[in-house]
């Protein structure tokens, strides 16, 4: 089943531009000429912004996507305001179509011009570039965290009534497990969009004296921080599955769910294997001043 938040997330601003240049149009001529208008400023913008690119000479290579962006842009508007006319043969599906192709090539134009200038950046602005990153994935994680534990508590309460075969006895076991288990799905959310902005701060240390005792201190915290939310991450699902064993008698719907925190335990590797890293180069560091 579609997610609704995502059909929402992936056709705005569309959808809502498509909808008021249509109603715009129907409003008379004039409002018909000022929709047009309108339809082809808004398209032209990636154009716009690759000419000035390349008139300040800050032109890349991922830039040349920004035309693309334009035709892409061209077809999704006319859709959103015909969507009647969009070829699709799953009826309701076509705005999604529309606006996932559109971000596909938004978010990888994105990446690809972030990695074309970092890629020859200093050191001073790898780590700027790191922090933004860093700041990005801890959004991301927060709009998936809402997206999927929300959408999963409000679609799985109707499931709960449908498969209690006894309508007189109460759910109150089943709703508790499953205010559980979205709190266990949220764990490891949470403590990743914890570390992330605790790394965003330890960048500003790192940025001003990567050898000081200050950032050798708080990368050291950021890695103990990572090792033990993964533990509690792990336990935790292990508990809830455990669980829902010893209750299986009073619960109409079990989720047992072999929990693998893949991104959190990348994220606690790399940390560990940073902070080894920084500790090692202050080392290295106070060695070479006391030989000098």
């Amino acid at each position: 089943m579609q997610s609704i938040l995502y059909s929402y997330l992936i056709t705005f601003p569309f959808e809502q531009l498509g909808m008021g240049l249509r109603k715009l149009s129907l409003s008379g001529s004039a409002g018909n000429t000022a929709a047009i208008i309108a339809y082809i400023l808004i398209c032209l913008v990636p154009c716009m912004i690759f000419l000035g690119l390349k008139k300040a000479h800050k032109i890349l290579k991922a830039d040349f996507f920004l035309p693309l962006l334009s035709i892409l842009l061209f077809a999704v508007i006319y859709f959103m305001v015909n969507p009647g006319l969009f070829p699709s043969n799953v009826p309701g599906t076509g705005r999604t179509f529309l606006g996932t192709a559109f971000y596909s090539v938004f978010w990888g134009y994105i990446f690809l011009r972030a990695l074309e200038k970092y890629s020859a950046a200093d050191a001073g602005h790898l780590q700027k570039g790191l922090k933004l990153l860093l700041t990005a994935m801890s959004l991301l994680l927060i709009f998936t965290f809402a997206g999927q534990c929300f959408e999963a508590v409000f679609s799985a309460i109707p499931q709960l009534e449908a498969a209690n075969n006894s309508p007189d006895a109460p759910l109150t076991v089943s709703y508790v497990f499953l205010a559980f288990q979205c709190i266990i799905a949220a764990l490891p959310y949470c403590f990743d969009v914890y570390i992330l902005i605790t790394a965003v701060r330890a960048l500003d240390d790192l940025l001003k004296d990567p050898y000081s005792d200050a950032s050798v201190s708080k990368v050291g915290k950021i890695s103990s921080l990572c090792a033990k939310a993964l533990v509690i991450a792990i336990l935790s699902s292990i508990a809830f599955n455990i669980f829902q064993l010893l209750f299986c008698g009073m619960l109409p719907i079990i989720n047992m769910v072999v929990s693998i925190p893949v991104f959190s335990a990348a994220l606690a590797f790399a940390v560990l294997l940073t902070a080894k890293y920084v500790r090692e180069n202050q080392r290295l560091k106070r060695d070479n001043e006391l030989f000098i």
